[in-house]
């Protein structure tokens, strides 16, 4: 054994500098990937607790219309509130979209710089009225206009 140690001295070594390089690399890569540390929308929320939005939010939404709308949801999904609109047959594309501008009058200034709120606007019946549904639109927080596209 001291022999094939003696003969292969440098093969030796750096078979064991490759081990201890293999190991540490395979410690970093395992602690890096799975961490637990940290939100899993990193620091993007930071200051959302300055901005909250009423619990009540889908109901003052809702209150807005007198009729129209079939069904309502808001989801809020970090800094992007999706508010999903199923309006009635019979509803013109110019309609849905004020109703849509009508929803941001339940949140403030502050919140509307803040979050990005997106529409979804759809219709369930089969007539020529409703090919222009689904509508969607994106209010970025850095814009006060809508963004609207339709299939």
């Amino acid at each position: 054994m001291k022999k094939l140690i003696k003969e292969n001295k440098v093969l030796f070594v750096l078979s064991i500098i490759i081990l201890i390089s293999l190991i540490c690399i395979g410690v970093g890569l395992i602690s890096y990937f799975y961490s637990e540390d940290g939100d899993k929308y990193g620091n993007r929320l930071e200051g959302i607790e300055n901005y909250p939005i009423s619990e009540t939010i889908e109901q003052d939404i809702r209150g807005l219309y007198e009729s129209g709308i079939e069904s309502l949801k808001v989801d809020i999904r970090g800094k992007v509130i999706y508010i999903i609109m199923d309006v009635s047959v019979g509803i013109s594309k110019v309609d849905a979209q004020s109703m849509g501008v009508k929803a941001l009058e339940k949140f403030t200034d502050e919140q509307k710089s803040f979050y990005d709120i997106s529409f979804l606007i759809t219709c369930n019946g089969n007539t020529e009225e409703t090919t222009i549904f689904p509508m969607q639109g994106m209010k970025n927080s850095e814009n006060s206009q809508i963004v609207w596209t339709n299939n």
